[in-house]
């Protein structure tokens, strides 16, 4: 999960979901670029995977984290706003995101407890998560994913070659529930995970582009984090700074279970 990288990328979808409209335009940051083609063949999707599997850590050292807590801040400089990310997942597929902007005036939350999913917002109040958006938060919340990457992703494909920043990268592109197209960026030497792309329909119907490249990689757990995940999307940009990984503390399965009463409404007067 930490390749749960994915875990950060898709808090930057939810906050792209519920916060995007209130943004103005920003100048979104470079995405990765095509590279020219080289003669050597390009790894098969079982060889990438592998790759990935092992450049983050490997099987072993995944199969030993049964949670998983990431704690940290979020950035958003065109409105010279900050906030915090709270995450917390459990094996195999237990997930809540927490998104918390100035001191509690605009908290989001979204979570899948192994079989069902909510989310709740300032804006939508607190719903059960449906359709499309029920089965991406499925794979949103597999822990693991980094050790299995072709297995979650099954029609993974290795379409070739880019830069991002200074490290080459094989390109692979993957799809998910609803037709959303993603570009997966994999290190060409380590495996890891340097950026993504992806775009689809959002709940509204509204197509959404959204790039993140992960950065600032460290030991945590036994395998490779992204301590930094830049976000861009037409609408908005920021960036999310963890600051601490922490695993296999408790971590009680009522937290993932859809509330009685909206936890994101304002107080009763």
């Amino acid at each position: 999960m930490i390749r749960k990288i994915r875990l950060l990328t898709s808090s930057a979808v939810f906050l792209t979901l519920c916060a995007g409209p209130a943004f103005p335009q920003t100048t979104p940051a470079p995405a990765p670029k095509a590279a020219a083609a080289k003669e050597e063949a390009l790894p098969t999707a079982d060889e990438l995977s592998a790759k990935c599997a092992k450049g983050s850590g490997g099987k072993e050292a995944w199969a030993k984290i049964k949670t998983m807590t990431m704690t940290g801040t979020i950035e958003i400089p065109a409105m010279n706003m900050a906030g915090k990310l709270d995450v917390y997942a459990k094996s195999p597929n237990r997930l809540l995101r927490i998104v918390n902007i100035a001191d509690g005036q605009f908290i989001q939350k979204q979570a899948f407890d192994g079989q069902a999913g909510w989310k709740s917002d300032p804006q939508s109040g607190l719903k059960p998560l449906e359709g499309t958006e029920l089965e991406e938060t499925k794979i949103e919340a597999i822990l693991d994913t980094d050790a299995r990457l072709k297995e979650v992703h099954p029609d993974m494909k290795v379409t070739g070659r880019a830069k991002v920043g200074d490290r080459d990268a094989y390109t692979a592109l993957t799809h998910q529930p609803g037709g959303k197209t993603v570009v997966m960026y994999l290190d060409a030497e380590t495996g890891l995970r340097l950026g993504e792309d992806s775009e689809g329909l959002d709940p509204s119907g509204n197509v959404l582009k959204t790039s993140a490249v992960f950065e600032d990689y460290r030991t945590a757990c036994g395998i490779q984090a992204a301590y930094r995940v830049r976000v861009t999307t037409p609408q908005f940009g920021f960036v999310l700074n963890i600051k601490e990984v922490r695993c296999n503390e408790p971590v009680d399965d009522s937290m993932f279970a859809m509330p009685a009463a909206d936890p994101a409404a304002p107080p009763k007067s």
